[in-house]
């Protein structure tokens, strides 16, 4: 494997795993719109399937830590639930005090908040 490419693996599989997670979260909201009645259940659900598939993949495809441990899946959640503390105090921050556009100023968080998952997972959750 060349240098450039062993460098570039990881940051590219970690945003192949992520994009697809994502893009099965909405296609599970898709399929069990019609069969789930609460949008808590429903956006739990999708949330909670596409979160363990995410766990996986990274683990297994991107970080090769090997088979999942009760530590790892606890700092993955972990990591998770700061990031998504975060996500809400900078955008309130950015957004309700600083008046930023909405939609650009999430753009700007989520490739933030994303770089900053991506060094967490390789220097903390899936750390051998």
């Amino acid at each position: 494997m060349s240098g450039a490419w062993a460098a570039a693996r990881q940051p590219l599989s970690f945003l192949a795993v992520g994009a697809s997670s994502t893009g099965l979260y909405f296609l599970l909201l898709w399929l069990l719109r019609d069969r789930v009645d609460s949008i808590l259940l429903l956006t739990g659900v999708c949330y909670a399937v596409s979160m363990i598939y995410n766990y996986l993949l990274q683990s297994g495809l991107t970080f090769r830590a090997g088979p999942p441990t009760r530590r790892s899946v606890s700092r993955f959640v972990v990591m998770h639930l700061g990031a998504m503390a975060l996500n809400s105090l900078l955008m309130a921050g950015l957004v309700d005090w600083l008046r930023l556009e909405l939609f650009k100023t999430q753009l700007v968080v989520t490739g933030f908040i994303s770089a900053m998952i991506f060094l967490v997972s390789k220097h903390w959750v899936y750390r051998r």
